[in-house]
Protein backbone atom coordinates (compact mmCIF):
# COMPACT_ATOMS: atom_id res chain seq x y z
CA UNK A 1 0.00 0.00 0.00
CA UNK A 2 1.18 3.50 -0.91
CA UNK A 3 0.30 7.11 1.01
CA UNK A 4 1.38 10.32 -0.03
CA UNK A 5 1.69 13.55 1.68
CA UNK A 6 2.00 16.85 0.43
CA UNK A 7 2.80 20.36 1.37
CA UNK A 8 3.91 19.05 5.00
CA UNK A 9 7.47 19.96 5.41
CA UNK A 10 8.59 16.91 7.44
CA UNK A 11 12.23 16.08 7.78
CA UNK A 12 12.39 13.03 6.61
CA UNK A 13 15.34 11.76 8.63
CA UNK A 14 13.60 12.17 11.47
CA UNK A 15 10.58 10.28 9.90
CA UNK A 16 13.00 7.25 9.18
CA UNK A 17 13.71 6.95 12.50
CA UNK A 18 10.28 6.97 14.09
CA UNK A 19 9.56 4.43 11.86
CA UNK A 20 12.33 2.36 12.30
CA UNK A 21 11.71 2.59 16.25
CA UNK A 22 8.25 1.47 15.79
CA UNK A 23 8.84 -1.43 14.23
CA UNK A 24 12.18 -1.91 16.74
CA UNK A 25 9.57 -1.48 19.69
CA UNK A 26 7.75 -4.61 18.29
CA UNK A 27 10.67 -6.95 18.06
CA UNK A 28 11.50 -6.27 14.66
CA UNK A 29 15.32 -6.48 13.01
CA UNK A 30 15.52 -3.13 10.43
CA UNK A 31 18.35 -2.57 8.06
CA UNK A 32 18.23 0.96 6.04
CA UNK A 33 19.23 1.60 2.42
CA UNK A 34 19.84 5.15 1.67
CA UNK A 35 19.81 6.53 -1.92
CA UNK A 36 19.09 9.97 -3.58
CA UNK A 37 15.21 11.11 -2.73
CA UNK A 38 14.38 7.64 -1.55
CA UNK A 39 15.39 5.44 1.66
CA UNK A 40 14.29 2.06 2.10
CA UNK A 41 14.07 -0.09 5.14
CA UNK A 42 13.57 -4.02 5.14
CA UNK A 43 11.79 -5.32 8.38
CA UNK A 44 12.51 -8.54 9.75
CA UNK A 45 11.52 -10.39 12.28
CA UNK A 46 14.11 -11.94 14.72
CA UNK A 47 12.09 -14.84 15.59
CA UNK A 48 9.72 -16.21 13.45
CA UNK A 49 6.33 -16.48 16.04
CA UNK A 50 3.64 -15.86 13.19
CA UNK A 51 5.99 -16.32 10.30
CA UNK A 52 5.31 -13.12 9.41
CA UNK A 53 6.88 -12.28 6.25
CA UNK A 54 10.01 -9.56 6.06
CA UNK A 55 8.40 -6.20 5.15
CA UNK A 56 9.90 -3.49 2.93
CA UNK A 57 9.03 0.61 3.46
CA UNK A 58 10.30 2.77 1.09
CA UNK A 59 10.06 6.96 1.76
CA UNK A 60 10.47 8.72 -1.21
CA UNK A 61 10.02 12.44 -2.31
CA UNK A 62 11.15 15.27 -0.31
CA UNK A 63 9.98 16.68 2.80
CA UNK A 64 6.86 19.14 0.94
CA UNK A 65 6.14 15.98 -1.37
CA UNK A 66 7.08 11.93 -0.38
CA UNK A 67 5.41 9.15 -0.48
CA UNK A 68 5.27 5.64 2.10
CA UNK A 69 5.10 2.47 0.52
CA UNK A 70 4.69 -0.31 2.52
CA UNK A 71 5.06 -3.76 0.67
CA UNK A 72 5.74 -7.47 1.74
CA UNK A 73 9.12 -8.86 0.99
CA UNK A 74 8.22 -12.45 0.33
CA UNK A 75 5.85 -14.45 -0.96
CA UNK A 76 5.58 -17.48 1.69
CA UNK A 77 2.21 -16.21 2.79
CA UNK A 78 0.47 -16.24 -0.61
CA UNK A 79 2.15 -19.67 -1.80
CA UNK A 80 1.38 -21.12 1.93
CA UNK A 81 -2.47 -20.24 1.60
CA UNK A 82 -2.73 -21.31 -1.84
CA UNK A 83 -0.72 -24.38 -1.41
CA UNK A 84 -3.35 -25.45 1.59
CA UNK A 85 -6.27 -24.86 -0.57
CA UNK A 86 -5.36 -26.68 -2.89
CA UNK A 87 -3.69 -29.76 -0.51
CA UNK A 88 -6.54 -29.45 2.45
CA UNK A 89 -7.61 -33.13 1.10
CA UNK A 90 -4.72 -34.81 1.80
CA UNK A 91 -3.67 -32.85 5.12
CA UNK A 92 -2.80 -29.64 3.76
CA UNK A 93 -4.80 -27.22 6.03
CA UNK A 94 -2.65 -26.44 8.82
CA UNK A 95 -0.49 -25.39 6.32
CA UNK A 96 -3.53 -22.94 5.06
CA UNK A 97 -4.12 -22.10 8.37
CA UNK A 98 0.14 -20.96 9.20
CA UNK A 99 -0.74 -18.67 6.15
CA UNK A 100 -3.91 -17.09 7.02
CA UNK A 101 -2.50 -16.38 10.44
CA UNK A 102 0.48 -14.92 8.79
CA UNK A 103 -1.77 -13.14 6.69
CA UNK A 104 -3.88 -11.93 9.65
CA UNK A 105 -0.77 -11.28 11.56
CA UNK A 106 1.02 -8.83 8.58
CA UNK A 107 -2.55 -7.02 8.24
CA UNK A 108 -2.48 -6.46 12.18
CA UNK A 109 0.81 -4.90 11.57
CA UNK A 110 -0.10 -2.48 8.54
CA UNK A 111 -2.94 -1.22 9.99
CA UNK A 112 -1.05 -0.25 13.16
CA UNK A 113 1.95 1.15 11.20
CA UNK A 114 -0.28 3.55 9.20
CA UNK A 115 -2.29 4.60 12.16
CA UNK A 116 1.34 5.93 13.83
CA UNK A 117 2.08 7.01 10.59
CA UNK A 118 -0.39 8.93 10.38
CA UNK A 119 -0.10 10.62 13.62
CA UNK A 120 3.83 11.19 13.90
CA UNK A 121 3.23 13.23 10.52
CA UNK A 122 0.77 15.22 12.02
CA UNK A 123 3.22 15.80 14.61
CA UNK A 124 6.33 16.14 12.16
CA UNK A 125 4.32 18.77 10.06
CA UNK A 126 5.79 22.08 9.64
CA UNK A 127 8.41 21.12 11.98
CA UNK A 128 11.36 20.10 9.99
CA UNK A 129 14.86 20.96 12.23
CA UNK A 130 13.13 18.81 14.82
CA UNK A 131 15.98 16.47 16.63
CA UNK A 132 14.36 14.09 18.82
CA UNK A 133 11.96 10.90 18.11
CA UNK A 134 11.51 10.08 21.59
CA UNK A 135 9.54 13.58 21.80
CA UNK A 136 7.33 12.21 19.35
CA UNK A 137 6.55 8.49 20.67
CA UNK A 138 3.08 7.49 21.20
CA UNK A 139 3.38 5.42 24.40
CA UNK A 140 4.73 2.52 22.36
Amino acid sequence: MRRKWIEKNVDLVLLKRCIEDFFRNRGFKTKIDESAGECKILVMQQQARDRLEDVNIRISGTSKDFAIELSEAGEWTRYAVRLGYMTTMIGGGSLLLRGLKSREALERLEKEFWAYVEDIIGRLAGSGNTNQCSQLRLGI
